[in-house]
C-alpha cells in the first residue's frame, strides 16, 4: 500500500471528505485526490503532516539497505536531505549517494546514520530525542 492508499483508508474510516483531509493538511482538494489516485507522492515535508493525521507512519515494506532505512527516518522526521546532513554533520551528497546504494558510508557516518535512525523511531514512539552531536 502506498502513502495515498493509506491516506484514503483513514479518510474514508473517519467519514471526511477529501476537502476536510486537504484542509486539515493545509492542502488543495486536489492535492489529496492526486496523492489517494497514486498520481504522484507527496512531498518529504509533508510525510509528517500526512503520518500525524494517520496516527502511524504506514510501512512501504520493510527497509532492508541501510539507504533505505536512512529514507524512511528523514520521512519519519519530516527531513530534507540537506537537513538531514546538516542534522548528522555530513555532506548532503554524500546522503544522497547513500540513500541511492551508490556508495557504502564510513564507520564514522555509520554510526551519525545509526543514531538518526534512531531518533526517528523515538519520535515515532512519541519521544522526542534530541540528535548526538558526538558520534
Amino acid at each position: 500500500m502506498t502513502l495515498g492508499d493509506h491516506l484514503r483508508v483513514a479518510r474514508l474510516d473517519r467519514g471526511l471528505m477529501q476537502s476536510e483531509v486537504a484542509k486539515i493538511l493545509k492542502v488543495t482538494t486536489n492535492t489529496v485526490t492526486g496523492w489517494e489516485l497514486n498520481w504522484y507522492s507527496p512531498q518529504v515535508r509533508m510525510v509528517k503532516r500526512i503520518t500525524q493525521f494517520l496516527g502511524y507512519f504506514p510501512s512501504m515494506g520493510k527497509p532492508e539497505s541501510l539507504g533505505e532505512r536512512l529514507r524512511q527516518a528523514r520521512q519519519i522526521l519530516g527531513h530534507s536531505q540537506e537537513q538531514a546532513a546538516k542534522r548528522m554533520r555530513c555532506d548532503e551528497s554524500n546522503i544522497r549517494q547513500i540513500e541511492l546504494g551508490k556508495r557504502d558510508p564510513g564507520m564514522k557516518v555509520c554510526r551519525k546514520i545509526e543514531r538518526y535512525i534512531f531518533e526517528a523511531k523515538e519520535k515515532l514512539r512519541g519521544q522526542d530525542v534530541p540528535f548526538a552531536r558526538t558520534v
